[in-house]
């Protein structure tokens, strides 16, 4: 049958159907915060893809960006199935015409996802990724208005091999989404949520105003030209849920409110570095002595009295440009693979310093700043991670535990002493430490002869333990610290900032010094 007659009978589309193959590559893009990451989860799920997420260093990325299409082709030709990538960093050096000319010979489509800006840079800023005063920096919302204009004229060059969709739409509608893979032909579960919209109760509206009147023309034909839009139900619903969040905007105490239950509780004292304080026995300061971005290349030290030295290992973390543009220790979600399979990737620092204090009923106090993460989707699904251990290097009691649990979303403190003493822990309250959130812990044990364990995040202290001595189990055991975690199947994976041991309880107006120092330094 011709076309002109198959057009006939049903209708323009059909043909379009009939002719129409599933891309060989998929690449998820937008800019950061944007929903990217939930986007690819969501797509991940499906099982004839082989996914390869954004990655400092991998076969695909070097440095978050796309290694040149020379490198790997071999890898393309050998996948089985399509390939799912999301390289969201290649838009902030060029555009989507340029991506998609390198990779002309390979069946490509782009799927581009985009958010209202203001709550993108409210998310940059609850990330720590940039400060408050950050939200006024022109380059930002002038970036992220470049990088989707680029979405809309690779459109109009290539409208058959892009579709682009809006963020806040798969929060509020379940039908995006099933659209959305129904054009790309895959079976997928969706992993978006709720959108709270939280950069418009947060951010001041004077900055939103220089916001939205640098972005909004933008905005507005992304609008027109998303490939799908919810229904008119929803479209009804998200309007009277606009229409509220601007009345909250006029109360100011509320969104105070809300800001609270992040804020440090303890009492305000002058800031003290660590170092300033006696007793301090082991400081790992990410900034002091890492490359500022890129796979670590030479043996990691910490800023301590003793300078314990942690030797170069395979798998090892990374150094990466965070928290309000310092460098912080990576450890990848993305590297699961390789730090099960092989190397573990722990830093171990100084078998023989003495690190049986943390056993013998001596008194300590820790403190560690740290964002954990972990592998979301199969088959390496995790919800729990171990960030340090110190103990034996066989593995057993006695051990002390920095753990974080993803199905409560809290961090703890472990100490198992031995069969005959037992193990006990103290816990963050349930939702305290989010993925993907920055908080400061701070554990500390008594030196009484039964010493208890206390731990708090940023001034929550929570219930403490009662912890019997163990002196006689550890005098004759090599102990170490392992930064990174231990078992395999615990390991963990974020970022971490510092890590700072004293050998006393340090008091409370120390306590609230080391914080400040800290909150100052990060701009928490």
């Amino acid at each position: 049958m011709k076309a002109k007659a198959v057009a006939g009978m049903f209708g323009r589309n059909v043909i379009h159907r009939v002719k129409w193959n599933p891309p060989r590559l998929i690449m998820v893009m937008g800019v950061q915060r944007s929903g990217t990451n939930a986007l690819f989860d969501s797509l991940a799920t499906d099982k004839t893809l082989s996914a390869f997420p954004e990655d400092i260093d991998s076969v695909f990325y070097r440095d978050f960006r796309l290694r040149p299409v020379d490198e790997t082709s071999d890898l393309i030709r050998s996948c089985p199935g399509r390939i799912l990538l999301k390289p969201i960093s290649e838009t902030a050096a060029r555009s989507l015409a340029e991506v998609a000319e390198e990779y002309r010979s390979y069946a490509l489509r782009f799927v581009w996802i985009y958010r209202d800006p203001v709550n993108v840079l409210d998310s940059m800023r609850r990330l720590k990724w940039i400060n408050a005063q950050d939200c006024e920096r022109p380059d930002l919302f002038l970036g992220w208005r470049k990088r989707n204009e680029y979405a809309l004229q690779f459109q109009q060059e290539c409208p058959h091999q892009i579709t682009i969709v809006r963020y806040e739409d798969l929060c509020l509608d379940p039908a995006v989404f099933r659209k959305l893979t129904r054009l790309l032909n895959l079976k997928c579960h969706s992993y978006f949520r709720g959108d709270t919209a939280q950069g418009r109760a947060h951010i001041a509206a004077a900055v939103q105003q220089r916001v939205d009147a640098a972005t909004s023309k933008t905005l507005l034909a992304l609008d027109a030209a998303r490939t799908f839009k919810p229904r008119r139900i929803y479209a009804i619903k998200n309007r009277a849920l606009r229409l509220h969040r601007l009345r909250t905007l006029a109360q100011p105490a509320a969104a105070e409110t809300r800001d609270a239950d992040h804020a440090i509780l303890l009492p305000s004292v002058d800031p003290r570095a660590p170092s300033e304080l006696e007793g301090i026995f082991f400081w790992f300061c990410a900034p002091a002595g890492l490359p500022r971005q890129g796979p670590i290349e030479t043996d990691v030290f910490e800023a301590g009295p003793h300078r314990m030295r942690a030797a170069r290992v395979e798998n090892g973390p990374y150094a990466l440009r965070s928290l309000n543009s310092r460098t912080v220790l990576y450890y990848p979600h993305t590297k699961v693979k390789e730090r099960r399979k092989g190397a573990s990737g722990t830093l171990v620092f100084d078998a023989e310093s003495g690190w049986d204090f943390f056993f013998d009923g001596s008194a300590f106090t820790i403190f560690a700043l740290f964002r954990p993460n972990v592998p979301c989707y199969p088959p390496y699904d995790q919800q729990h991670s171990v960030l340090f251990r110190v103990g034996a290097r066989d593995g057993g009691a006695p051990e002390f535990l920095v753990e974080w649990d993803g199905r409560s979303n809290r961090s703890g403190a472990v100490l198992s002493i031995g069969r005959d003493i037992g193990r006990a822990g103290v816990w963050t309250r349930p939702q305290s430490h989010l993925r993907q959130e920055w908080r400061i812990i701070l554990i500390q044990r008594s030196d009484v002869s039964e010493g208890k364990l206390s731990i708090s995040t940023q001034g929550d202290v929570q219930d403490f333990t009662l912890l019997s001595s163990g002196q006689k189990e550890v005098s004759r055991l090599a102990l170490a610290l392992e930064l990174g975690g231990s078992e395999k199947e615990r390991l963990f994976y974020g970022e971490v900032s510092d890590l700072i041991i004293f050998r006393r309880p340090l008091t409370g107006e120390e306590r609230s010094a080391v914080i400040q120092f800290l909150t100052k330094t990060y701009q928490l």
